[in-house]
Formats: structure tokens, sequence, C-alpha cells
């Protein structure tokens, strides 16, 4: 149990302080923002007292070519949902990028650990069901800051339980050692936490020192999902209003 929840500390969401847009998304729907501010207090200080030690502990031990193999292994792991939700969005360009780059990456590139694709112009993406749902026109709900995991909305909760279905390391099973496939999960989740708090820590550092790190997170947040909804097509004529001044993010 220990290790199952460390393993959810070191993923939890910070992945939505990665970029922010040029274009901002709307109002967003924010009607639990007392309990989500608490959420987001108690995620701060997960982060202050043991994430962010953690990884500076790794930064340290783990030369950045190490931690860059790692990045590229654990991508190429999510290339089957990836393939599956571009083939949901009806994006069959995108489809054959992510299959290729899994055909490649996986033979020349040693198993992922090299992004030989990307090398040769073959651009990795992200896809999830949250954005297929989108797509398919499902509204997103509320904001909600959760305990660990971080911002999210009820349709982009849905959408990474069914993410996790559709991934094929998630059913293997191991004969030899059926505890095999829960100590693989808890590894995946525990370097790609480490590897992201470690490619953020500007970024954090940055949000942390706005006036208003709560409001600039819901921000960046939505901002960067409707991107990727978008696939980075932008909508200008979608902008917030319900926004305080603040130093804009570099």
């Amino acid at each position: 149990m220990t290790q199952r929840v460390f393993a959810a500390i070191l993923a939890m969401g910070l992945g939505a302080c990665a970029s922010t847009q040029s274009v901002e998304t709307g109002t967003v729907s924010d009607p639990y923002e007392g309990f989500n501010r608490q959420m987001f207090a108690f995620n701060s200080e997960v982060d202050k007292y043991a994430l962010g030690p953690a990884a500076g502990a790794y930064e340290t031990v783990t030369p950045e070519f190490a931690r860059d193999r790692v990045g590229d292994f654990l991508h190429n792991l999510k290339s089957p949902v990836i393939f599956i939700n571009d083939v949901l969005q009806g994006e069959g360009d995108r489809a054959g990028d992510t299959l290729g780059r899994f055909l490649i990456n996986s033979t020349i590139g040693v198993a992922g650990l090299w992004d030989v694709a990307g090398y040769n112009g073959i651009e990795k993406h992200s896809e999830d069901f949250g954005q297929t749902l989108a797509v398919w026109g499902v509204e997103s709900g509320p904001y909600l800051v959760l305990p660990l995991m971080g911002p999210t909305t009820p349709r982009d909760l849905f959408g990474g339980g069914i993410d996790r279905a559709l991934d094929p390391l998630n059913w293997t099973e191991f004969a030899d050692n059926p505890d095999l496939d829960d100590h693989i999960a808890i590894g995946r989740s525990v370097l790609g936490g480490l590897n992201a708090r470690v490619a953020l820590d500007d970024q954090i550092e940055q949000l942390n020192a706005q006036p208003e790190p709560y409001v600039a997170l819901r921000r960046i947040y939505s901002s960067q999902r409707q991107a990727e909804i978008r696939n980075g097509r932008i909508n200008e004529e979608e902008a917030y209003d319900d926004l305080p001044d603040f130093d804009e993010f570099e």
C-alpha cells in the first residue's frame, strides 16, 4: 500500500504546469473553489516536502542523458493508447505517425530508449480519452483539484480511467511472478513523476511566484487542455474574463 501511495504522489498532476498557450479559452467553471483551494494547498505541501526533494535527489544521481532515455522509453509505452485515441478522434494522419513512431522506436530505437522517429522528423504527440470525449462533444464539467492527482475535470477523470483500461501493460500477466505487473506500474509512475518534476522545476517556481498561484494553475490547465483537444490549433475568438492581473509566464 505504501508503494502505491508513494507512486501516486510522484505521479500527481503537475503536467498541467508544463507550458502555457498564447490563447486563453473562456471562463473556467469552478463552483467548488473552496474545496479546490484546500486541495491545491495540500498538493503544494506534498510537492514542497516530498516530491520536490525526491526529484532533486533523482536529478543529482541521474545524468540528463539517462533522464532523456527514461522519458523516451515511457512515452513509447504510451503509444498504443495514443494510437487508439487518434483513431477514435478520426485523426488518420496522427494515428499513422503514432504507429510509425512506435514501430521505429521499438526496434531501431532499442525498445523506445531513443526517439529515432523524432530525430527523423516524425514528431511525438499525446492523446487521451478525455480529449477524445471532448472531440465527441462531451462537456468537461467543473474544474476540480484532487488530492495527489492535481487539476482535472470529471471528463478527464473518467477519460483517465478508460486510458488505463486500454493500456495493454495493465492487462499483462506474468505466470512466474504475479506481482510483476504491479511493480512495473509502480516503476512507470515513479520514474515518470520524477522525470516530469525535474523537467518542470523552473515552471513550478514561476507558478509559485505568482500573486495567485491557484488561479494561474487553473488558467494553465484549462488553456493547455483546450490546445491539446484542438491539437494545437488556436481559436482566437475565445478569451478569459475571470482573471485578476498577474505576471505572464514566459
